[in-house]
């Protein structure tokens, strides 16, 4: 009983996880190929705006490692959002 169910919720793991990536690539695709802006310049806001994603995660990381998860998480519901 346990082994079946463990199967199935595998299954329907596998089957979300395929349609994120999939309907992530169609999304990605279908986004460049219809960009108002020109290739060099998505090229180069792609470029930007993944190296500042890595820095913010890298930060969040770092922040992590000092003051813990569940403090970070309560900081962050905690503070007004800026306009």
């Amino acid at each position: 009983m346990i082994k079946n169910t463990t199967k199935k919720g595998s299954k329907k793991l596998f089957k979300v996880l395929t349609g994120v990536i999939v309907g992530g690539a169609i999304g990605s695709i279908l986004g460049l190929t219809l960009a108002p802006k020109k290739g060099k310049e998505t090229r180069e806001y792609l470029r930007d705006r993944s190296m500042d994603m890595f820095l913010q995660g890298k930060t969040y990381l770092k922040e992590d490692k000092k003051i813990g998860f569940f403090k970070r998480c309560l900081i962050k519901l905690l503070t007004p959002k800026k306009k």
